[in-house]
């Protein structure tokens, strides 16, 4: 199940690779959506459901807040794109660390009556609905069309 979620992760990295960041921020959908912010929330989605929910780590920072639920898809302009995937790739490590410490798939998590399981199928879930919000993205940006590297 970790490689599925891999694949959609690196196509993500790709998918936002390879272009200016003034070309990767010119796009957004009506409601604010942009590479950059999609990005960033994937690292936070990351955070939030392996270290927080299942491992039940405290402490952590998160790029939203109660008073601004979407705070993680808006990226201050002095933050690059190549910052966003370093950080979205090291978390990205974190949390399957967070995985292969656990001794089954239907370990429960810390903090809710969820397996490892459902979080893995959740996160594949989630990273490839939002790969398909950044597919669009970036062929409005520049034309960038594929479905995997080498195509």
């Amino acid at each position: 199940m970790l490689s599925f979620l891999q694949r959609q992760r690196d196509l993500v990295v790709w998918k936002v690779s390879g272009a200016p960041d003034a070309v990767l921020r010119s796009v957004a959908t009506p409601t604010g959506l942009t590479l950059p912010g999609l990005v960033r929330h994937l690292t936070n989605v990351e955070r939030s459901w392996f270290r927080r929910v299942f491992a039940g780590e405290t402490g952590l920072v998160f790029d939203w807040s109660d008073d601004d639920p979407d705070g993680d898809l808006k990226v201050p302009d002095g933050v690059s794109v190549a910052e966003l995937l370093a950080e979205y790739v090291a978390e990205s490590r974190r949390c399957d660390e967070v995985v292969r410490a656990a001794a089954s798939l239907d370990d429960v998590s810390a903090l809710r009556d969820l397996s490892l399981r459902w979080v893995l199928l959740h996160l594949v879930e989630e990273t490839a609905r939002h790969l398909g919000h950044i597919d669009v993205l970036r062929e409005q940006a520049d034309g960038f069309v594929g479905e995997e590297p080498g195509e």
